[in-house]
């Protein structure tokens, strides 16, 4: 008998297979990780698999059986719990919260939401105490640990003052977990970090939704690593304006200048709305492929290395949206709404993608573009992109194209509209696979306009 564990190979391998579209460098590294990976799953192969159990109807104490099980992830006896081994965590019928912080000492192993029948509901972890939230949700102090969800949303670790979820080892995984609402603490909200705070190398994530973090994901590379984190189907947005306006960013680059640096790979994600950023890179690679960008406050990806730091970013087969400029109207608070924003010390290619709308923030002479871009509705540096603009004629362009008062702009219609092209579009074959957000996960966003006044959650 064979440990029955979260295997990330033949994802990849399905990645690899079905996404013909796929550049070739992000095939070779997702080859190359795939193969990596399955050397350190091999460790729990070679045991034999048990179940430990977590429900706050057990007893608390062997944790072998629903009747023995620990009452608390807290609570969970680490010096019994070996390499293999699966630690089951009790939903109920219908979901079991537990006001909780947890720290994972013991590597390869899986945390996993029950699929038994009675106790199959989402699994929450949650840091909501008086006073002052909990820190941190899950810190994983061991690695090739895996967090899973037995389907999206199963697992949901939710207001925490600082961060859902720490990684900084390796060869780990989330797989259906939801983070959402990171509070910071009292008076002003401050001390918020992310969703994620992610570092090490080989770190997946996949079918995660993250709602409300202020940063859905912060790199935070490791000292001596080949530090690597993969987003796969993975949605990052707001369903609130934030504290202040600050409604933060998707993935946020490490900001350690002249320090140890990474490479992120997001592939099919959804990016906003309601985000400053979908994507802000100050340091280190990016590799964005078949992704969806919706109109970021600020921007949908933003280049901006410090001097003295580098940042490369490729895009391919991506759609980025920005709601289309009225020049008869000023844009709230100074916002400007830049499709891309690059600076002179960082690099971004553009490739067979679509860009719709929004401000092109590139220095003059700067080329983004790596050819097979279709572009409309634009703004500034226009020939950064694409020579010309050309409508890409999606499905929904009458709605996408509706210039409205900003104040009732309500960005969850985002994710309700068709992002495809009609047939004969120049644009067929270019841009996201992902053409409805509703094929991810249900519709989010905030559901009324801009507030009239900054300030405020």
């Amino acid at each position: 008998m064979k440990a029955q564990v979260c295997l990330e190979r033949p994802l990849l391998w399905r990645i690899i297979v079905k996404s013909s579209s796929m550049p070739k460098f992000a095939i070779r590294t997702l080859i190359g990780l795939s193969v990596a990976l399955t050397a350190h799953v091999a460790t729990i192969q070679d045991v034999v698999a048990r179940n430990l159990y977590v429900s706050p109807a057990g007893a608390g104490t062997t944790g072998q059986d629903w009747a023995s099980a620990w009452k608390d992830p807290a609570q969970i006896d680490w010096t019994k719990v070996v390499s293999g081994d699966h630690i089951v965590v009790d939903g109920g019928t219908s979901g079991i919260t537990y006001k909780t912080s947890v720290s994972v000492p013991v590597s390869n192993i899986v945390i996993r939401q029950s699929s038994a029948a009675g106790h199959s509901g989402q699994v929450i972890f949650s840091g909501a105490m008086p006073g002052y939230p909990l820190a941190t949700g899950v810190k994983f102090v061991g690695s090739n640990i895996h967090l899973v969800g037995v389907r999206r949303s199963g697992i949901k670790l939710e207001s925490y003052g600082a961060e859902g979820v720490n990684i900084q080892t390796s060869n780990n995984s989330l797989r259906n977990v939801e983070v959402s609402r990171i509070t910071g603490f009292p008076p002003y909200a401050g001390g918020r970090i992310a969703g994620a705070t992610v570092g090490g190398s080989n770190n997946h994530l996949i079918n995660c939704d993250f709602r409300d973090c202020t940063v859905g994901a912060l790199d935070k590379p490791v000292a001596g690593v080949a530090n690597s984190t993969i987003f796969n189907n993975c949605t990052f947005g707001a369903n609130g304006y934030g504290f202040f306006m600050n409604c933060g960013a998707g993935i946020v680059g490490s900001r350690i200048a002249g320090g140890p640096t990474s490479t992120i790979y997001a592939h099919k994600c959804v990016f906003g709305p309601y985000v400053d950023y979908g994507v802000d890179i100050a340091n280190g690679s990016v590799r964005l492929t078949n992704s969806l960008f919706l109109s970021g406050r600020l921007a949908n990806i933003k280049v901006a290395p410090a001097v003295g730091s580098s940042a490369n970013v490729n895009v391919a087969n991506c759609t980025l949206y920005q709601k289309k400029l009225n020049p008869l109207q000023p844009l709230p608070y100074g916002i400007p709404e830049y499709v891309v924003s690059l600076n002179a010390q960082g690099t971004l290619r553009v490739s067979n993608s679509i860009i719709w709308g929004g401000f092109v923030d590139v220095p003059a002479g700067q080329k983004v573009n790596g050819s097979g871009n279709v572009q409309y509705a634009v703004s500034g540096n226009t020939v950064a992109i694409a020579p010309s603009l050309v409508d890409p004629q999606f499905v929904d362009s009458a709605a996408l194209s509706t210039v409205v008062a900003p104040s009732a702009f309500i960005p969850r219609t985002l994710t309700a509209l068709d992002f495809s092209v009609v047939p004969g579009s120049p644009a067929v074959g270019k841009g996201s696979p992902i053409v409805n957000v509703s094929d991810i996960c249900a519709p989010y966003g905030p559901i009324y306009g801009l507030p009239s006044n900054i300030g405020g959650p």
